[in-house]
């Protein structure tokens, strides 16, 4: 009788089944392995990714962890665990898993390659780029970082090498999605949309291009048709894009939970409509205040803060989740938020520590000016708790036309959350505009918030004389530098989808653009209307 394949054969077998993409038979190997030898890390990790690469990602994660457990330093299982957890949107479990990865084979160029990938998702650019650069070292011929590298070139705004390190990835590896990406936008951001366009079709029609860079090529084709006035065939490129996400995330995200929920704001709403800020205990003295610049996302925040970031006196941090550990002190899951009237020094103290170790860790040895501006639009949505623990507080309240900024969030590919889930839907963006713009107005009618209102369009029509306002309200004096705010900008990391917008002059095209997408509108327009009107946008 002739003798069963050893586990080394075996092995052998499964993974020469993979590598020609025989998957169902290399899945047969492996669970004949883990039959007759039990756990089993390589063949647990074939059949993991057999499962992430059929698009499986809680159950490639499942096998993997599976393996890990089994061997705990396996640099290719950490890998690819790494892989499915950035898949699942899991960025520091998939970050510890790969430096792991990285600790136990320090020239695993894929693991550095990945590793950068998973900072570039953590808004972490320079540190995911130098991964990239040490891939190259180990590997000169990589493409997926040759690759990487002219994305966050492109991204900085460096178009020409962009477009080169781009050429020298395709030249390797004619198909690379990621490369032909880049080098497709890198020819929109320049102006020749009508080349742009057939490249990012092509891309769409290939069946093997990976989530991620399927959303990205609609969004841009969408950018593209918007530039050529096909403003239905935008529309329907933008949906597209959406509705991939929405159906990657909707396990994840699509739950009302959370501190930026319905739930969480109408709580805040309630209490500040029950206990007027007269019955609150008094607040310590602040020996620092922020500055906390609030509004929808695309209401022009990341123009002011790229403004205010000119200005020789004023540092502003940008997009960072500084309240979420106060959030999880003062917005118990289980409980109210009366407590709030009743704070004593004692206990408000040590928040703000809190808040200043969050604005630190963001600032990353960044100087801290006079003047400091803490910039994350959706905290408007927290303004009954900025003060609370920061009473004199300023705040810059960014307003663009409601109808123009849903519109615009909708169309936009944003990290993804749970508050930038709602933008995936119009309907949903909508009635979470709704949602925070009541937040606002109950604190300014219930509150003695000291808030300064900026219009996007008026800043966009009389840019000195909006801007001249502003810096007064600062109490900041005015500077010419502050008109030299797309210098800035390029010299700046970047991380909203504003990035490539604000490193041009201003342009009025995008005022009044929801016109062009009325009969789209059409269903969200009574829930916008009140507020079109509240804040003077009405025809």
């Amino acid at each position: 009788m002739a003798s069963q394949p050893s586990l080394p054969q075996l092995l052998k077998s499964a993974t020469e089944h993979f590598q020609r993409r025989s998957f169902a038979e290399a899945e047969r190997v492996c669970v004949d392995v883990l039959r007759r030898f039990g756990e089993e890390a390589n063949a647990l990790m074939i059949m993991g990714v057999i499962r992430f690469s059929s698009g499986d990602t809680g159950g490639a994660i499942a096998l993997l962890e599976r393996a890990r457990r089994k061997n705990p330093t396996h640099p290719h299982v950490l890998n690819n665990l790494g892989n499915a957890y950035r898949s699942a949107n899991r960025l520091p479990e998939a970050r510890a898993v790969l430096e792991l990865a990285i600790a136990n084979d320090g020239k695993f160029a894929a693991a550095y390659n990945n590793l950068g990938n998973v900072l570039l998702d953590m808004q972490l650019r320079e540190d995911a780029q130098r991964y990239y650069q040490r891939a190259l070292e180990l590997q000169p011929d990589y493409s997926d970082a040759i690759a990487n590298l002219a994305r966050i070139a492109e991204e900085t705004h460096q178009l020409e090498q962009a477009e080169a390190v781009a050429s020298r990835a395709i030249q390797l590896v004619p198909g690379h999605h990621q490369a032909r990406l880049t080098y497709a936008r890198v020819l929109q951001r320049k102006g020749d949309v009508n080349a742009a366009v057939p490249l990012f079709e092509a891309l769409l029609r290939e069946g093997g291009l990976p989530q991620k860079l399927r959303v990205s090529a609609h969004g841009f084709l969408a950018e593209c048709h918007e530039r050529l006035k096909n403003h239905d065939a935008a529309f329907e490129q933008f949906t597209a894009a959406n509705e991939l996400q929405f159906h990657q995330y909707a396990q994840q995200f699509g739950d009302d939970a959370g501190f930026m929920s319905r739930r969480r704001i109408e709580q805040m709403v309630s209490f500040l409509e029950r206990v007027p800020a007269s019955r609150w205990t008094a607040s310590p003295v602040c020996s620092q205040t922020p500055v906390f610049l609030v509004g929808f996302p695309r209401s022009g925040t990341t123009l002011l803060d790229q403004i205010l970031s000119s200005h020789p006196d004023v540092t502003v941090l940008e997009e960072r989740d500084t309240l979420v550990d106060i959030c999880k002190v003062m917005m118990p899951s289980d409980g109210g938020i009366d407590f709030w009237a009743d704070l004593a020094e004692h206990q408000i103290e040590p928040l703000r520590v809190l808040y200043w170790e969050q604005v630190h860790a963001g600032l990353r040895g960044l100087e801290l000016r006079s003047t400091f501006v803490d910039k994350l639009p959706l905290n408007a949505a927290l303004l009954p708790l900025i003060h609370r623990l920061f009473p004199t507080a300023k705040i810059i309240l960014a307003l663009r036309d409601p109808r123009d900024c849903v519109l615009s969030s909708f169309q936009q590919r944003f990290g993804m959350n749970r508050a930038m889930f709602q933008m995936l839907r119009l309907q949903s963006a909508a009635a979470y505009y709704d949602l925070i713009m009541t937040v606002v107005q109950t604190s300014r009618s219930k509150l003695p918030l000291d808030l300064h209102e900026v219009k996007y369009e008026e800043v966009i029509r009389n840019f000195d004389d909006q801007i001249l306002q502003l810096l007064r309200f600062l109490g900041l004096s005015w500077s010419d530098s502050v008109r030299d705010y797309a210098s800035t900008a390029k010299l700046r990391s970047i991380n909203t989808p504003s990035a490539t917008q604000v490193v041009q002059p201003l342009y009025q095209s995008s005022i009044g653009k929801w016109r062009f997408h009325q009969a789209h509108l059409s269903p969200i327009l009574p829930v916008l209307a009140p507020w079109v009107a509240a804040f003077g946008y009405a025809d």
